[in-house]
């Protein structure tokens, strides 16, 4: 089975009409795929489960699937459960969270146990390994090689703040809304890169929407129905920023640096470096003036979300965007106490916003 780093289409494959994995290693920073994915397939795969804990009875789901924990359970216990067939249906799901406690140091940690499955295969079998806490398999070690032999491997990196779009719409679709490219762009100025909140936010709205408005929800109503456009967000600085809208630009650095426990510095200062070190990529395209150019060389799937770009490359030199990087590294070292003209998080973000405007 191959290694995967797109953890959104091993999501949109699992459905009854393909064959699963005997095996998923889920792992990756970002954690919400990882739950995301294991939840689908017990759904999938084993949809008359209504059992949360193993031992729940309440049907063949009950007896078709266990639920363990890394942190409690040996690797033999596993393996027990993992040789069991199903009862009265076609699969049977194991399902071990925490994994990360069974992948101690050293070439061949307690997980390692898990190539005896390859070996000795059990068909009927779905097996889910949940790695969270930073943690990865080692691919180069001779067990996870053997292991990929029957087991699909998926990584979930964490999400950069401009590639947002490609998972906003299939997580929206998810809870029944199909949001316009302005009310993506909202929900990702938003939320950033916090997916769960993210799933969270989007189930709210669907609750909120009438029904007949979910199929074309517009920016208008997620402002309506969320109240989110009440507060500034380091998103509408970045597209301020942008814009080179002077005024604007200024009011809303003021209100971000008003409400410090909202909107800390260290939050902000991120989503800034990203976008101008983009920016400066977006210069040595091919044809910086051609959007679809400009989408290529940073990976865009949206005209929508290239905006912001087209606008930043006419209103910024490459020396300008250049000397930009270097003050907000300069700026993040202020807001951690390098230097004695650190100031608070207010004037570091004014100071900032004069820097980029002048």
């Amino acid at each position: 089975m191959p290694y995967n780093d797109q953890p959104q289409a091993v999501l949109n494959r699992l459905s009854p009409d393909q064959k699963p994995s005997p095996i998923y290693i889920l792992m990756g920073e970002e954690e919400y795929f990882i739950d995301k994915i294991e939840k689908k397939i017990v759904s999938t795969y084993l949809p008359e489960a209504d059992a949360e804990e193993e031992g729940d009875e309440s049907g063949w789901g009950g007896f078709n699937y266990s639920l363990l924990y890394g942190s409690s359970c040996e690797m033999d216990e596993l393996l027990a459960h993992c040789r069991r067939y199903p009862m009265g249906g076609q699969y049977r799901v194991v399902v071990l969270r925490e994994a990360q406690a069974l992948l101690t140091a050293g070439t061949q940690p307690p997980l390692s146990a898990l190539v005896t499955l390859v070996t000795r295969p059990n068909p009927h079998l779905i097996l889910v390994v949940s790695i969270k806490g930073g943690k990865r398999l080692n691919r180069s070690h001779a067990w996870v090689k053997q292991l990929e032999k029957s087991a699909l491997i998926v990584e979930s990196p964490r999400i950069k703040d401009y590639r947002l779009e490609p998972y906003i719409a299939p997580m929206a679709e998810a809870h029944g809304l199909r949001l316009n490219p302005a009310a993506i762009q909202m929900v990702a100025n938003r939320m950033g890169a916090d997916l769960q909140r993210m799933d969270s936010e989007l189930e709210k709205l669907a609750t909120a929407l009438p029904k007949a408005a979910r199929s074309a929800v517009t920016a208008e109503m997620v402002q309506a129905y969320t109240g989110w456009a009440k507060e500034y967000s380091p998103f509408d600085l970045r597209k301020a920023l942008a814009y080179r809208q002077v005024g604007e630009s200024m009011r809303i650095a003021q209100a971000l640096g008003d409400d410090e426990k909202r909107a800390p510095v260290q939050m902000i200062l991120p989503q800034l470096f990203n976008y101008f070190a983009n920016l400066f990529i977006a210069f040595y395209a091919p044809n910086r003036r051609d959007e679809g150019s400009v989408m290529k060389a940073l990976g865009l799937t949206n005209k929508f979300f290239v905006q912001e770009y087209m606008a930043g490359l006419k209103n910024y030199s490459a020396v300008k965007v250049l000397d930009i990087i270097k003050y907000l590294r300069r700026c993040d070292a202020r807001s951690k106490g390098m230097y004695s003209d650190e100031g608070s998080s207010e004037e570091i973000l004014l100071d900032l916003v004069l820097f980029i405007l002048n």
